[in-house]
């Protein structure tokens, strides 16, 4: 967290804020954890595990909706739709590249 949620001051990775001092140890662990969700989220992907990844990134973004976490659900919400439709679309598995898999 580069700036106090609460009067946008530059923190410079101190506990309370020189300017409001509001107490932002809270923030910072919630903070963390949408990290750690999203870190998640990202090796599910590369597992190409994109229900497992949805489910993380909702998570992550219940609790810290950052522009690149969002960019990430819209990625995985494509990826997601693309595999219902290959999943319904007769021969579909005869079009898969074997390397990929």
């Amino acid at each position: 967290m580069e700036r106090c949620p609460l009067c946008r001051a530059a923190l410079n990775g101190v506990e309370t804020c020189r300017r409001c001092r509001a107490e932002l140890q809270s923030v910072k662990r919630v903070e963390h954890e949408g990290q750690v969700l999203v870190d998640a989220a990202i090796h599910r992907l590369s597992l190409n595990d994109v229900v497992a990844a949805g489910r993380l990134l909702r998570r992550a973004l219940a609790i810290h909706a950052t522009p690149e976490v969002r960019a990430l659900w819209r990625l995985v919400t494509v990826l997601s739709r693309r595999s219902e439709i290959d999943e319904h679309r007769p021969g579909a598995a005869d079009d898969l590249d074997p390397r990929i898999l």
